[in-house]
């Protein structure tokens, strides 16, 4: 009995089938497979295992793996702390370049402030009770360092060690307009900078090469340029009648870059307001330049 039945599923598997396609108009065949239930079973299974290894190729060679619950989070919160480290990093840099651009903004609009801080008269303090004499060297020393660096003093004069006056000296640079000099550079008025009488019109010229960082108007110095030099060397050009390039154009010395004249309220007449700084320190221009 076992054997007939295991000979009726042999038959079976093994029997012959034509699988046709006509045309139902015309009945003319078209497609004609013959199959048996065995080939039947064996296509179904390699189509099965096709897509099985197709699917399972795409979800580890291709970014469709991210979309599975739990794969690959450990490299997205690697990246992701990446990202923010670099944006942090950018952020500070933003900031300190907004700064140090508001500062030179300042200086080119005269905004400076120069007040030292009032000194402590608290009369709480007895000052007969204080003996300089147990001072030790070492905080002399301190004291009279911090004395010449302090911050508040805006003149390279006395404050400036030999090396960066050299370095600036070696530039050699060009006079930016041909004038004569109406108001010599004076720290204790305030007066960062050389006012050259020139004729109405007269170009001003780029004292050395770099690369200019600001093309402004003020209410009272007029229409403002400002160029970034090499070693931290900075110069200003105020009172022009009108401005010639643009911020962030690099210029070479002697490139006309503004035209003189008489903007701006603390102007009286046709003229260039010059100034030099470095490191943060205002230079003579006279020290620098032969006018």
């Amino acid at each position: 009995m076992a054997e007939k039945i295991k000979t009726s599923q042999s038959k079976n598997l093994k029997g012959k089938f034509r699988f046709v396609v006509l045309n139902d108009e015309t009945f003319e065949e078209k497609l004609s497979l013959s199959l048996t239930r065995n080939n039947v079973w064996v296509f179904i299974g390699v189509v099965a295992f096709t897509l099985i290894f197709l699917t399972a190729s795409a979800l580890i060679y291709t970014p469709l793996k991210y979309f599975i619950p739990g794969f690959g989070d450990y490299n997205y919160r690697s990246q992701i702390l990446q990202l923010q480290f670099k944006t942090d990093s950018l952020q500070h840099e933003i900031q300190g370049r907004q700064a140090w651009l508001e500062n030179v903004m300042n200086v080119a609009s005269g905004n400076i402030d120069t007040t030292r801080p009032s000194a402590n008269t608290d009369s709480k303090i007895d000052k007969s009770k204080i003996d300089l004499n147990e001072v030790k060297p070492e905080d002399q020393e301190l004291r009279k360092q911090v004395e010449e660096d302090e911050n508040f003093s805006l003149s390279i004069n006395g404050h400036q060690n030999s090396e960066a006056v050299d370095e600036v000296r070696s530039m050699h640079l060009m006079k930016p307009v041909d004038g004569y000099v109406t108001e010599e550079y004076d720290v204790k008025k305030e007066h960062f900078g050389m006012d050259i009488a020139a004729k109405a019109d007269a170009p001003v010229k780029a004292v050395l090469n770099g690369k200019i960082i600001s093309d402004s108007y003020t209410l009272e110095t007029g229409y403002v340029m400002v160029i970034q030099h090499a070693n931290n060397l900075i110069s200003f050009y105020k009172h022009n009648s009108r401005l010639l390039k643009k911020t962030g154009s690099v210029i070479k010395a002697g490139d006309v870059i503004a035209i003189v004249g008489n903007t701006g309220e603390m102007s009286s007449g046709p003229h260039l307001h010059f100034e030099l700084w470095h490191d943060g320190k205002s230079l003579n221009p006279k020290d620098y330049i032969a006018f």
